[in-house]
């Protein structure tokens, strides 16, 4: 984030150079709700057959868990999902007839997002991701209304304060996912698992930072979220595969090593073969699954940043009709349209009337 965006104005075309491509807002929502959707489904799926493993294991076992799928598709999908939909994002995709509206959106969101980050950090406890130094600055740029100084303020939270604090919640939840998965030894439980710990990871960050991507990158998110968690599903049945072959490997190994056909060694051959074999079946899971959180945890970081940096560049986009100006403008060729529509409809019906 860039202080020196703030020292110079732009004009609105130099921002539409420097901004992404526009986005088609239509298409972005349809592929969000798509990608969400098939989440879900996966995520049923996979609470399906874990429920399954459970009634093969005892009856009262599968409907315990049957009320428990409930619960974790409540909270672990719908929950995220829905604070993810309902959490405002900034505009940046903007013409000349949005730019107006965008700024003054933004700035309301900018105060929006540092209420909340005040509120957090003085009425709940356990939570250090802001330094009471920023957040003093922070409160007395809010009670003076000064707007810059509340932009610079807040330009330093999310450069100091929220890229640490975003940095440990990437590490931890990555953590998280490895271990879990590689603890499971279950190729449905591991996709359920990928599935809540990315899209609660998200959701963290989203909520650390105050606002959330834009429809089109959070479809990208959500998209990577699905493919994580069916990566996750093929290294597991790979992997279970793999490590059953290396364990067999180790026990024949040791059998002919030993020559002695006892049952002493053929015991020791086996265990030694069967830790063998999950060490590396976790191993690779815990690699690949941590690995895959963290991406995504960055790639979220990243849109946010971008989007942030984007807002403050159209904030300093010098605007040379004011709003009520440009609706003016508007209104008159829209006068005229309908004026010239009039005149082709009346010079129509002398016409006819003349070839009649």
């Amino acid at each position: 984030m860039n202080e020196n965006i703030n020292e110079k104005k732009i004009t609105l075309e130099e921002y539409q150079r420097q901004s992404a491509n526009p986005e088609n807002i239509k298409a972005a929502k349809s592929f969000l709700f798509i990608f969400a959707m098939a989440i879900a489904v996966v995520m049923i799926v996979s609470l399906f057959f874990v429920v399954l493993r459970l009634f093969d294991i005892h009856e009262y076992a599968g409907y315990v868990g049957t009320v428990g799928a409930v619960f974790v598709f409540l909270f672990g999908y719908l929950v995220p999902v829905i604070k993810l939909k309902n959490t405002k994002s900034f505009m940046t995709d903007v013409n000349v007839t949005t730019a107006s509206k965008a700024q003054k959106y933004n700035r309301k969101l900018r105060e929006d997002i540092a209420d909340k980050m005040i509120d957090v950090t003085y009425k709940t406890e356990g939570i250090n991701w802001y330094s009471e130094k920023n957040m003093g600055k922070l409160a007395v740029a809010r009670h003076k209304k000064d707007d810059q100084e509340l932009k610079t303020v807040l330009t330093e939270i999310y450069t100091t304060d929220i890229k640490s604090s975003a940095e440990k919640m990437i590490r931890k939840s990555a953590l998280r996912v490895g271990l879990s998965t590689a603890l499971s030894q279950s190729e449905a439980l591991d996709t359920l698992l990928v599935i809540i710990y990315e899209l609660n990871l998200i959701k963290d960050i989203v909520f650390l930072y105050g606002y959330r991507p834009s429809d089109a990158q959070m479809a990208r998110i959500y998209k990577n979220v699905l493919r994580n968690a069916l990566i996750a599903y093929g290294v597991s049945t790979a992997t279970s595969g793999l490590g059953k072959t290396i364990g067999t490997g180790i026990i024949g190994a040791i059998d002919r090593a030993s020559q002695s056909g006892n049952i002493l060694t053929s015991t020791i051959g086996s265990v030694v073969g069967g830790l063998a074999g999950t060490a590396i079946e976790s191993g690779l899971q815990f690699a690949v699954n941590t690995t895959l959180t963290t991406i995504i945890g960055y790639q979220t970081k990243r849109y946010l940043v971008k989007e942030y940096k984007l807002q403050e560049m159209l904030d300093n986009v010098e605007l040379l009709d004011t709003e009520e100006e440009q609706a003016k403008v508007i209104e008159s060729i829209r006068d005229e349209v309908k004026e010239q529509l009039a005149k082709a409809k009346k010079t129509k019906k002398q016409t006819t009337a003349e070839a009649v």
